[in-house]
């Protein structure tokens, strides 16, 4: 690990720390402390109980503060606390205070009364901490409380888009985000054009893909049996816009084609009734499966009794959209040949008929096609799962996706030269 001696520490603000679906966030963080940044996280909602973790975590050093609130459930010290908070920055600005309440419950903003009280906890506790640069991840919530902070106190932001917090935001709040950040990062190029056509305050907008550990995610097809029938594997929360319903339907079409095949899509969410009740429906109980949403570790096992990845994102009628799934990252490099659709960023990872194949998004008889090919073709399976890894190794590896987040903190978040006196955020009350 680096000196961080002359280094000031890094908040970094979260949703929910940890949370099973949101490895990138935590390779990212492992990463960077091994880098040599100091970080303290500061999460906005503690994780349900009984959630599983992924190993990953306990190797996490940095803190983690839980944002309290006010409320008539919450414990009574938390809410003395937020309140003295609240106090504390009336009493020291308040001018800046009413300014920043303004802001917040004006007219063309979300009237959240909760985002609000947090974000004064959060202020004192950064001041506290002596840190001066919050970085938050999604456009959404965090970034909201991020721009409350800066307003409370004049300690910088910038913070990461990824995808649906981009495409379901309106572009006018967005553009404000971008204007008072200080940088902005994004994990797809097709985000950060997106991006870049609204941003119209000249903030950078850098693009700092999800990496993938190639020292983890090695080997293939280790634990299949021999002579098995071929095994289509997915992955992915089970929504919409992971379009599972047309990967079940695809089965259906392999089915009645007469192919041998399995299929295992592992996962949990709000359509787990609706998938099993479709396989009922078409009877595919013997070819397609269920699983639980698994750890990393748990997944690597389960990529090795694989032949074929398939994930067929969608654009959902509300505007939301995957970025670059990071199950898709993580079965490339395990050399698993993919399959999957032309939606958002996914196309800069999945070159058709280079390391997989793409198909329309909501066709599940192309998908169907695609995976016959597959199924039939074991060269090309060969072909696309080495061309694979090698497109994850060449811009996907996590140390080097890592090392770009690491350089833009360490740009902004640099001391000032000595005695130079860093000043007080000072907001127009009419704003």
């Amino acid at each position: 690990m680096q000196n961080t001696s002359n280094q000031r520490k890094v908040g970094y603000l979260l949703k929910t720390f940890p949370k099973l679906s949101e490895t990138f966030i935590l390779n990212e963080i492992v990463q960077m402390e091994k880098l040599g940044t100091p970080l303290h996280l500061f999460s906005i909602k503690r994780p349900p109980e009984q959630e599983k973790f992924h190993p990953g975590v306990h190797q996490v050093q940095a803190n983690v503060t839980y944002l309290a609130s006010i409320g008539l459930r919450k414990n009574i010290f938390d809410s003395a606390f937020v309140a003295l908070d609240h106090v504390e920055l009336f009493l020291r600005n308040p001018i800046n205070y009413i300014a920043t309440l303004r802001f917040h419950f004006g007219p063309a903003r979300g009237k959240r009364l909760k985002e609000f009280i947090q974000a004064g906890f959060l202020t004192r506790a950064l001041e506290r901490r002596g840190i001066t640069h919050l970085h938050a991840h999604f456009a959404n919530v965090p970034t909201s409380m991020a721009e409350l902070v800066r307003r409370f106190s004049g300690i910088t932001y910038s913070f990461t888009a990824h995808a649906k917090d981009i495409y379901l935001s309106p572009k006018r709040e967005l553009s404000r985000k971008m204007r008072d950040a200080e940088f902005v990062l994004t994990c797809t190029g097709y985000n950060q054009q997106y991006l870049d056509a609204i941003n119209i305050h000249g903030t950078p907008i850098h693009l700092a893909y999800h990496g993938v550990d190639l020292d983890r995610f090695l080997s293939l097809n280790t634990k299949r049996a021999t002579g098995d029938v071929l095994h289509i594997v997915s992955v992915g929360r089970f929504c919409e816009k992971k379009g599972f319903a047309y990967l079940i339907q695809a089965c259906s079409h392999l089915k009645a084609r007469g192919l041998p095949f399995r299929c295992s899509i592992v996962g949990w969410g709000p359509l787990r009734d609706s998938m099993a009740s479709q396989i009922a429906e078409l009877s595919l109980h013997q070819e397609v499966r269920l699983r639980p949403e698994m750890t990393q570790n748990q997944l690597i096992d389960f990529y090795q009794t694989g032949d074929i990845f398939v994930l067929p994102c969608i654009l959902t009628d509300d505007g939301d959209r995957d970025g670059i799934p990071n199950v898709l990252l993580e079965a490339m490099a395990m050399q698993l040949p993919a399959v999957s659709t032309e939606v958002s960023g996914i196309p800069e990872l999945v070159e058709h008929m280079e390391s997989g194949l793409l198909v329309a998004e909501k066709d599940a008889v192309a998908l169907a096609d695609a995976l016959q090919v597959l199924l039939e073709r074991p060269e090309l399976r060969k072909k696309f799962g080495e061309n694979g890894r090698a497109k994850v190794m060449d811009q996907f590896e996590l140390k080097r996706s890592a090392r770009r987040v690491h350089a833009f903190l360490s740009a902004v978040n640099a001391p000032p030269p000595v005695g130079q006196v860093e000043p007080d955020a000072v907001w127009d009350l009419a704003e």
